[in-house]
């Protein structure tokens, strides 16, 4: 069983970054054009892939290849390109009774003693077998299962003291690193899997997915295209050692998708390639993703509804396409769905910035005015560079605080605090010139109407 984590996350990016108040218009280009953020951290390492072992052909996750012996458990994770070893009939059954266990886990659900118990067997297995690299390689495995980092990280490292170039130890820890926000270090790590093993896939996804990542960044054209080709090169790579993987067809759809906006051809082929993953899974969340992303870019919001929507039913703790099913809602102005999905999120990330920020927005359409600015006050508190939750707060204190009372130096002061805010938002970094605009005239209508409120006050104030 070729078991490796493949880091890459479940989504290409949110839809939307803020709802910057009562102009639709704004919102839904909003929805079309949002850049994709670093979002990879939020991303856990859940995804598992059954990777195949024999010398090209195919294979469906979790079974070898027509070239490997199905009858022998070793076979299942020692690659065809590995030199031949000389493997005992007692360390056979041993390493085949531990892996039993671990396939029934697999099958029913893993839970921390399950995980353990696991680990625990095929640690045994190399206490007595120590030249068995598979046995501690996977020992890290079935603690990486329930996210037991540090242990899985031991264990990875054992199976390198075996074995200085197991390739699935490199990137499994590869994987670790990249969870823990060592970017470099998993990309070192994931480089140096394949150049041992190129039939890691894993380690060819998770490089594919930081070149994408390289590539949104990048406005060179020339520097975009070699970006692009190495990225192509990777998953075409992992393709060639199995062709019935979906993750890495829908990386590839993903991948196809930069730069439609200049070339409306690579919808099509994206979508070609979206489609070609369904026929491997048609219950894989991320590929129902990744098909709202493609709807977003054709302009049919329905659809790209329906797709984030059918990715949550498929994994309900799938936070990237709550938070796109939650951004579209609040377009919709279904602001109670869309606040149930960004609570959902924030259940698991509690410090997303985007999602207590969705959230405010839903809240302050269903007039929990409130709650709202307890939402926005609470992501500037999480990230405090960043100006969506600032601009926010100076649209609920100067669209709704200042009309929602009746004396008018409170309402001065709300309209005082709008403008502060709308200030603030303009003091960050990299602030898009259409929102610089839009803020500059928000701070003018608040100054106007200051003005005038306190013109009034002074007027009652002298006639009483």
């Amino acid at each position: 069983m070729h078991t490796e984590h493949s880091t890459w996350p479940r989504c290409q990016r949110q839809v939307s970054r803020r709802y910057a108040g009562r102009d639709d218009r704004r919102f839904w280009e909003s929805l079309m054009t949002s850049s994709a953020g670093s979002m990879m951290a939020a991303f856990g390492l859940s995804v598992l892939l059954g990777l195949a072992a024999g010398c090209g052909g195919s294979s469906k996750k979790g079974e070898t290849t027509p070239g490997a012996d199905s009858n022998d458990p070793l076979s299942a994770v020692v690659g065809s390109d590995r030199p031949e070893r000389e493997i005992s009939k007692d360390a056979r059954a041993d390493y085949s009774a531990a892996l039993a266990y671990f396939q029934q886990q697999n099958s029913s659900g893993w839970s921390r003693d399950s995980c353990e118990s696991a680990a625990d067997k095929f640690e045994d297995v190399a206490g007595d077998h120590e030249k068995l690299v598979e046995a501690p390689y996977m020992a890290g495995v079935s603690y990486d299962k329930c996210g037991m980092r540090d242990k899985a990280e031991g264990a990875y490292k054992q199976a390198l003291a075996v074995e200085p170039g197991h390739a699935r130890s490199l990137s499994n820890l590869g994987s670790l690193y990249f969870a823990a926000g060592e970017r470099d270090k998993a990309k070192e790590h994931w480089e140096k899997a394949v150049e041992l093993d190129g039939k890691v896939v894993a380690a060819r996804n998770n490089l594919a997915w930081l070149l994408l990542q390289d590539l949104r960044v990048t406005n060179d054209r020339s520097a975009w295209r070699k970006i692009e080709e190495q990225a192509a090169k990777q998953l075409s790579s992992a393709l060639a050692v199995n062709n019935e993987m979906v993750e890495v067809y829908v990386l590839y759809g993903l991948l196809y998708l930069e730069g439609s906006e200049r070339n409306r051809n690579r919808l099509d082929l994206a979508n070609l390639l979206l489609e070609e993953g369904k026929k491997r899974d048609d219950k894989y969340a991320p590929l129902y993703n990744a098909r709202g992303l493609l709807q977003m870019r054709r302009n049919n919001l329905g659809e790209a509804l329906v797709n984030f929507q059918r990715a949550v039913e498929l994994d309900s703790s799938f936070t990237e396409a709550r938070m796109n099913v939650g951004n579209i809602t609040l377009g919709f102005r279904k602001y109670d769905e869309a606040m149930v999905h960004f609570q959902e999120v924030l259940k698991i990330q509690t410090n997303n910035y985007d999602a207590h920020v969705g959230l405010g927005i839903a809240q302050r359409g269903l007039g929990q005015l409130d709650a709202a600015q307890a939402s926005y006050e609470k992501a500037i508190s999480i990230d405090d560079s960043k100006g969506d939750a600032y601009f926010n707060l100076g649209v609920l204190f100067k669209d709704f605080r200042a009309n929602n009372v009746s004396d008018l130096s409170e309402s001065k002061q709300a309209y005082e605090r709008a403008r502060d805010y709308f200030k603030g938002f303009l003091d960050k970094p990299n602030v898009a010139q259409a929102d610089k605009k839009e803020a500059q005239d928000n701070i003018a209508d608040c100054e106007k109407i200051i003005k005038q409120l306190d013109e009034i006050i002074k007027a009652n104030a002298a006639s009483s």
